[in-house]
């Protein structure tokens, strides 16, 4: 199952081989897919002003994409852990300081979605933040698909 979604009869034949290890080629390209539409879904958050929501997913779109690169490099099924920061350490990242710390501020609103004492600390209730969000997730995602090819 990737972030929730089980996949169909066959594409879980295909994500398994023989040995029942992944097909590292078919993971990673779904994490990156997901990646990508949550990306999109995003937006669609922002522009309807759902600017919480939209930070939530702007961390799923960096943590799927993160997902891809680990399956892509170490061929197997990533951790389940959804801190940025940590995924990044176990890809052995070092982001430029300025994405760092937004990878970090971002982190906060998985935590807000998942948890609703959180939510009233986190909110975001302008337009300006949240679309600073949306592009700063943007450029990071262009960062790393630029830095970090997936193997």
């Amino acid at each position: 199952m990737v972030s929730g979604v089980a996949p169909d009869t066959t594409q879980k034949r295909k994500m398994n081989n023989k040995k029942n290890k992944i097909n590292p080629e078919l993971v990673s390209k779904v994490w990156f897919e997901k990646s990508k539409e949550d990306l999109k879904s995003a937006k669609v958050m922002l522009d309807a002003h759902r600017f919480t929501w939209c930070a939530f997913i702007c961390q799923q779109a960096i943590e799927k994409y993160l997902k891809g690169v680990y399956v892509s490099r170490y061929k197997k099924i990533p951790p389940y852990i959804h801190k940025l920061e940590r995924l990044c350490e176990e890809l052995k990242i070092t982001l430029p300081q300025d994405l760092f710390r937004v990878v970090v501020d971002i982190d906060k609103y998985y935590i807000s979605a998942r948890y609703p004492s959180y939510k009233k600390v986190v909110a975001i209730k302008d337009y300006k933040t949240a679309e600073d969000i949306f592009n700063k997730t943007k450029e990071i995602i262009k960062w790393l698909k630029e830095e970090i090819k997936p193997q």
